[in-house]
């Protein structure tokens, strides 16, 4: 089973074939440590029912914690229905990734009205030779082998923007988050044209003034079907230093959409 995950963002139909990517680190000074805050609203495309509404907030940490970075997510999306019910779902992941892609820690807990799950595991890379394992302790104890080449969360944001940089289109790549406990999925990005100072951001932010942002397809599917229905697809607009100015993500059949509304970056640690 699948559960949401927001981490593939960081960060997620294609016109050309995808070539495949080794596990190599990509530099791991191009992300910028940050906190951003989104307001949540129903895409106009959300394929809820005539009359439905829905609001939220999301709010974003990506902390440098100089061998590694930590994120830590938290969300809270209330969706009203035609008839007057409303449901709630809330989601918290906290993860933390080596630099060099050789190690990932997650929990991430997820909540839709009476239902509740958590995740917990982690992974290891021999970064070496690309050999990957992942191993979780919830919600059930497992263990399991990771296709060679897997790319955890950051690593494939700083792929996806290298080769954004570099003119590439089309990148895919075996990625794990833990969403799916100890499965790895096949990530595919379709990449748009770069452009600097985006005019689509809700207001402006001096943090993102003169940078580069790419907009950014992606669609990941469980073990090898990459010629099938994704099991999730996202949209997003990806700037050079990491941030995300907006992004489309589903609950369901429900498309949500998540505006930047508020961005603060950190100061660089002590290491």
């Amino acid at each position: 089973m699948r559960h949401f995950s927001l981490l593939r963002f960081l960060p997620a139909a294609f016109l050309a074939p995808a070539f495949a990517v080794a596990a190599t680190a990509v530099r791991a000074d191009d992300l910028v440590a940050h906190r951003a805050s989104y307001i949540l609203s129903l895409a106009p495309d959300s394929g809820a029912a005539e009359g439905a509404g829905g609001d939220g907030l999301m709010v974003f940490e990506l902390k440098d914690a100089c061998d590694g970075w930590a994120t830590d997510l938290k969300l809270r999306f209330t969706m009203e229905g035609d008839n007057g019910e409303s449901r709630t779902f809330d989601a918290s992941q906290v993860a933390w990734e080596a630099k060099d892609g050789s190690a990932y820690r997650f929990t991430i807990k997820n909540g839709f009205g009476d239902q509740q799950d958590q995740l917990r595991g982690e992974a290891k890379v021999d970064v070496s030779t690309g050999k990957a394992e992942a191993t979780s302790d919830l919600p059930t104890k497992s263990q399991a082998e990771l296709p060679n080449g897997t790319l955890f969360p950051l690593n494939h944001t700083r792929l996806l923007l290298k080769k954004a940089a570099e003119g590439e289109t089309v990148v895919s790549a075996e990625y794990f988050d833990g969403t799916a406990s100890t499965q790895a999925m096949q990530a595919s990005a379709l990449i748009g044209a770069g452009e600097k100072d985006w005019p689509g951001l809700a207001k402006s932010f001096p943090a993102l003034k003169g940078l580069t942002s790419y907009p950014i397809g992606l669609a990941f599917y469980l073990g090898d079907q990459t010629d099938a229905t994704p099991d999730s697809e996202q949209f997003l607009r990806l700037y050079q230093n990491g941030v995300m100015g907006a992004f489309t993500f589903s609950l369901g059949n429900v498309k949500i959409h998540a505006t930047l509304d508020q961005l603060e970056l950190e100061p660089p640690p002590t290491c």
